[in-house]
């Protein structure tokens, strides 16, 4: 395997480590300050109700970025470590 595979590889696995580090990040946010989107000012009970289903959405959305994230991560790091025992066939 040539060296420009690797850094290709490398490449990736950083660019996913920096899309899990933000959606962490996004998570830890929403978690932290979950109780703004459940006591927004407003007398539009629909309007709170919309805000509180935003805060739960989003939550969901970052979640869902990490879990795909993680497992991206570790298909990358499998095809890795084939390509590096040379077991990949390019066929």
């Amino acid at each position: 395997m040539d060296r420009t595979t690797i850094n290709q590889i490398e490449g990736v696995n950083v660019t996913l480590e920096t899309v899990l580090g933000l959606a962490q990040t996004i998570s830890d946010l929403i978690e932290n300050d979950i109780s703004l989107f459940n006591i927004y000012p407003s007398n539009d009970e629909g309007e709170k109700r919309r805000i509180k289903r935003l805060g739960s959405k989003l939550n969901a959305l970052s979640s869902a970025t990490i879990t795909a994230t993680e497992k991206v991560q570790n298909q990358i790091e499998l095809i890795a470590n084939e390509l590096l025992k040379g077991g990949v066939n390019n066929d």
